[in-house]
């Protein structure tokens, strides 16, 4: 457990920058470094209502789902799909980092995640005007960003 910890710390110091945080265009996540990490392809759109759109992105193996909420084309909630697995945290740790911008911040909202999977229960951490929450569905755990 502390060597994947520490190997996940090392994985994000070496990321690079974040450039699709919430608040960002919708067209910086497209472009962002998270879309090549973690294998993502554009699934389509859906309308949410109330002048918003969530538009999907499946991983190639497709375990991974990312979506956006986005209004007005900017960025308002990233939800990331993933099985609840410790092993799935360096994928969770660039997902953070993209969202929130902080590689500080992602090593924050990792501890909330471990806290998810060992109680199985929806857990949150509040960092830099974000709030990361992180849910046990079953089969998988919903992991939101947003203001």
């Amino acid at each position: 457990m502390r060597a994947l910890t520490i190997t996940v710390i090392l994985l994000i110091l070496s990321a690079e920058a974040a450039f699709a945080r919430i608040g960002d265009p919708v067209a910086a996540f497209a472009a962002s470094p998270l879309v090549q990490q973690l294998s993502l392809t554009p699934a389509g759109t859906v309308d949410g209502g109330n002048a918003r759109v969530a538009y999907r992105y499946v991983s190639d193996d497709q375990e991974i789902t990312v979506d956006l909420v986005v209004r007005g084309g900017t960025i308002e909630q990233q939800v990331m799909y993933i099985p609840p697995s410790i092993q799935r945290g360096y994928q969770v740790s660039f997902f953070l980092q993209d969202a929130i911008g902080s590689i500080f911040g992602a090593q924050q909202g990792m501890l909330a995640f471990n806290a998810a999977l060992s109680n199985h229960t929806e857990t949150s951490m509040a960092f830099g005007g974000y709030t990361m929450r992180f849910t046990p569905m079953g089969p998988q755990l919903r992991v939101t960003v947003s203001r």
